[in-house]
């Protein structure tokens, strides 16, 4: 008995989460999208704090939100990676579209040019991220930072002559932001591939700011 009562909670706590249908308007690749008026205890706070901001939940977010326990595990790395640090947001989203661009990620390299714009870096910083060699628009510190990611990128680590300025320039708070930015976006961007997240359709502020 106690084994049914446990089968049947797992259940509903399943169809909490309601899905868009595949033959609806809104489908991510081959998945359908959580709604984004789900009623599942471990979503709708997070989606309504989202909404209140008038910002998302997005396609990303709707289809991670079919496991629940991770996205909430997600939510919480990006919030916390978007929060004051030691290196400014510019920094981050600098490292950020470094990896997206590299990892040929479209849908994170369309929300994160956007989100860096709002961050504090111009649009011509934007545009030479993905030849920042040979851009005169970069500073030395910015410079650096396109090094260290672009190496972590390449090889999954730094040689060590980048490392031993990066210490020097760098304090130890700055290298874990930025080190962590480019591991957790090389991993969303394997995800984004993976799962076929397609572009989104409605305008967003998500990710500026406090997300």
């Amino acid at each position: 008995m106690r084994r049914d009562d446990s089968g049947r909670s797992r259940i509903q706590a399943c169809e909490q989460v309601k899905i868009m249908s595949a033959t609806g308007n809104e489908t991510t690749g081959t998945f359908p999208l959580v709604d984004a008026d789900t009623a599942d205890p471990r979503l709708k706070p997070i989606f309504d704090r989202m909404r209140a901001g008038g910002a998302g939940p997005l396609h990303i977010h709707r289809t991670i939100a079919h496991a629940p326990q991770v996205y909430e595990g997600f939510a919480a790395l990006a919030t916390a990676l978007r929060q004051p640090g030691a290196t400014s947001r510019g920094d981050r989203e600098l490292a950020i579209l470094r990896t997206v661009y590299a990892r040929q990620a479209r849908y994170e390299y369309t929300e994160h040019r956007r989100i860096a714009l709002g961050c504090g870096l111009t649009q011509a910083q934007v545009d030479g991220v993905e030849d920042w060699r040979g851009q005169s628009c970069f500073s030395p510190r910015q410079r650096l930072i396109l090094q260290f990611t672009e190496e972590t990128l390449d090889n999954g680590n730094v040689d060590d002559a980048t490392w031993r300025i990066v210490r020097d320039q760098f304090s130890s708070q700055e290298i874990i932001e930025l080190a962590m930015v480019t591991a957790f976006y090389t991993a969303v961007s394997q995800f984004t591939h993976t799962v076929r997240v397609q572009p989104e359709i409605a305008a967003s502020n998500y990710g500026v700011g406090d997300g």
